[in-house]
């Protein structure tokens, strides 16, 4: 499904911006004895914080590393962090670059999909044949939960950057932008809905009010921890995929609200900032939080080529599927450095083909075969073995757990120039999959490099043993121009794979 790679963009960006830790832009950092402090300007207020630090953060060890049990040859994960609070950083490392270069490549790349209009469609295809009956109004809902949630963790004591009259101001500011740009758009492009329900489909207007959202939540609490940005913005990107779920919008109008609402916030922090200077601004403590080395666990999300390398049984009806791709989340609990417990669940997709002895029959009596991809989902459980080497790790694992795919059908129609609405080609069911949730092995390898604190990337290679079971019914021949079955079969094929790809993961220290 080519929703998928829109998640693990958004989540890759998202994650992004978790990555700043004690960087502003007016600080004065400098070392003493081996200890890194910070000697924060009280006062302050710069673009990309707009609150105040009254805080020292004094005697916050690099060394430590070496009285640890960790091998003393390693750099310890604390290095990189004095990397990032030596000297004030460059503007596309800080809150605002990131976000505005974050947001100009969303609004970028759901441009180039708007325009490609197989690509949209495709995509659409895609997931109406993994979940063709998928109805749920929860993103009417989830699009809100980060405006709430702002207002909600200030009444249970946990503040802010900014005070409630400074973000109410903000938030209308935002949202005002929010409504000017997206129902200009909206009714200007007259973009048609997937479902044909309306001609106001490009962008998104839940998904940009769900990023804004998820931005404020950002700026205001970012201080607190990283995950508190990755869980908005998380939200946010299902707020998407559930809109393009409903069949309501296409992944360009999804894909480029993400980056309005994105910089419609930041364009209202800067417009804020103006009016209000240095009023409603704060006072909170920096929060130093300390990572644990010894239990590197881990959420993740990986994307792969993938290959069917033992297939046998699976092509009686003349139809074969090989390379595709393979999408997964994946998380484990480590309880040591070396070992944890973890899981994955994902999906491969193969397109199918058809053997030319099959197109060639049904070409002679006037029809040709339209194949569907072949694909799968996928459901692990096992344990894990990992070896670090300074920012460096690898591993593998041993996975088991079931399979199962969607019902498909597979057609054929009539050869000839048509007028699709008026007067369609006629179409026949070829084959009928049913399959069902198999016994299945996994196992693969992993390499990782941390990049921050929070954040790793890595390349991994997996490998997957199942029989997949299904019932499968498929043509015989035309008798009289009308088609004849063979009864339903309970069918077993051998269905091992191979993917290979990269991993982005989210560091639970």
């Amino acid at each position: 499904m080519k929703l998928f790679p829109l998640i693990l963009c958004c989540l890759s960006f998202s994650l992004s911006f978790a990555q700043l830790n004690f960087n502003t832009n007016k600080a004065d950092y400098f070392k003493v004895n081996h200890h890194v402090v910070l000697n924060a300007t009280p006062n302050t207020n710069t673009t990309n914080n707009w609150f105040k630090y009254k805080s020292q953060i004094d005697q916050y060890s690099l060394m430590t590393s070496l009285t640890n049990d960790f091998d003393t040859e390693s750099d310890n994960y604390l290095m990189m962090l004095s990397d990032s609070i030596t000297g004030k950083p460059k503007w596309y490392k800080t809150d605002t670059g990131i976000s505005l270069l974050v947001a100009g490549g969303l609004i970028t790349a759901g441009t180039i999909m708007h325009f490609n209009t197989d690509f949209k469609v495709n995509s659409r295809d895609e997931i109406n044949r993994y979940l063709p009956d998928f109805h749920n109004s929860i993103d009417d809902h989830t699009q809100y939960i980060p405006y709430l949630a702002t207002y909600a963790l200030d009444a249970f004591g946990i503040k802010s950057q900014h005070t409630t009259g400074r973000k109410l101001s903000t938030m209308a500011t935002a949202l005002g932008l929010n409504l000017i740009v997206v129902q200009s758009m909206k009714y200007s492009i007259a973009e048609p809905r997937p479902d044909g329900s309306s001609n106001n489909s490009f962008p998104s207007g839940h998904t940009t009010t769900a990023f804004m959202g998820a931005h404020i939540f950002h700026k205001e609490y970012k201080h607190r921890s990283p995950f508190y940005s990755i869980a908005a913005y998380t939200l946010a990107t299902f707020t998407g995929i559930f809109r393009q779920l409903n069949n309501r919008h296409w992944i360009s109008d999804v894909t480029a609200g993400a980056g309005i609402g994105i910089g419609a916030t930041e364009l209202a922090y800067f417009l804020n900032e103006g009016w209000w200077k240095e009023k409603g601004i704060n006072e909170i403590e920096a929060t130093n939080r300390l990572i644990n080395e010894s239990k590197p666990s881990f959420l993740g999300a990986k994307i792969g080529y993938a290959t069917l390398t033992n297939t046998s049984g699976e092509n009686e009806p003349g139809l074969e599927a090989k390379r595709g791709y393979r999408i997964s989340f994946e998380g484990a609990y480590f309880f040591n450095k070396n070992f944890g417990l973890g899981a994955e669940i994902g999906f491969q997709s193969f397109p199918s083909t058809v053997t030319d002895d099959l197109q060639q029959k049904f070409n002679e009596v006037g029809y040709e075969v339209l194949p569907q991809s072949a694909g799968n989902r996928m459901y692990y459980f096992g344990p894990y073995y990992q070896i670090p080497f300074g920012k460096n790790a690898v591993g593998t694992k041993l996975h088991a757990g079931v399979i199962s795919g969607p019902s498909s059908k597979v057609f054929v129609r009539e050869l000839g120039e048509y007028d699709f609405e008026d007067n369609p080609p006629k179409e026949y069911v070829y084959a009928d999959y049913d399959p069902k949730s198999s016994f299945s092995w996994g196992t693969g390898i992993y390499y990782k490099r941390v990049l921050s604190k929070n954040l790793s990337i890595g390349l991994y290679a997996d490998y997957n043993w199942a029989d997949l079971k299904y019932k499968v019914t498929y043509m015989n021949a035309f008798n009289n121009g009308e088609p004849t079955y063979f009864p339903k079969q309970d069918k077993t094929a051998t269905y091992d794979s191979f993917a290979l790809g990269a991993n982005l993961n989210v560091m639970l220290w």
